[in-house]
């Protein structure tokens, strides 16, 4: 039988290690955010069309919250333990697609795509896909309702880029297509 010590020095040490296991995977989190913004950073630079320059630093603005949030609680995981992790705000993410593709509608008629910009989505979504998985995998091991909290905001930001991604190149390959599925939702 395990002593009232030994079993708070067995869930101290436990605890710590899901601590570090927990540290280590937001740093790789972090650094994919990162990843993220130079690679939209990279695609608005490159982008011919206005609207695609816009979408791509949308998006490099959208890695700055993520990047923050990760960061609030890394530090928080380095400074102290699981339970003083903050709590954060849900997801807005439906707002943001939707308020994104009414500035699509209203680019109508300057709009003029070019195959690098059908390209340029291509290669954000499959970024923007793995991102989402790799959240997705983490919210399965989790269990803490803070850390589950945090990574379904990240999974939901992230759906919420592939959709806008998604909207985009429907949008480039088909506007009319578009704009008659966006009239009859």
């Amino acid at each position: 039988m395990i002593s009232p010590i030994g079993l708070r020095i067995y869930f101290y040490m436990n605890a710590k290690e899901n601590n570090q296991e927990l540290i280590a995977t937001l740093k790789v989190a972090l650094e994919l955010e990162k990843e993220g913004k130079e690679l939209f950073l990279q695609a608005a630079e490159a982008t011919k069309s206005k609207i695609a320059k816009q979408t791509f630093e949308f998006l490099a603005k959208e890695e700055d919250k993520h990047i923050e949030n990760i960061k609030l609680f890394y530090d928080t995981l380095i400074d102290s333990d699981i339970s003083q992790l903050p709590d954060l705000e849900d997801s807005n993410a439906d707002e943001k697609l939707e308020s994104f593709n009414l500035k699509l509608e209203s680019i109508r008629e300057e709009f003029s795509p070019s195959f690098t910009d059908v390209e340029a989505y291509n290669l954000a979504l499959k970024f923007e896909n793995g991102a989402e998985e790799f959240y997705k995998e983490q919210l399965d091991k989790a269990v803490d309702p803070k850390i589950i909290k945090f990574y379904k905001w990240l999974e939901a930001e992230e759906t919420m880029h592939s959709r806008l991604i998604n909207s985009c190149l429907k949008f480039v390959e088909n506007p009319t297509e578009w704009f008659q599925k966006r009239k009859k939702s």
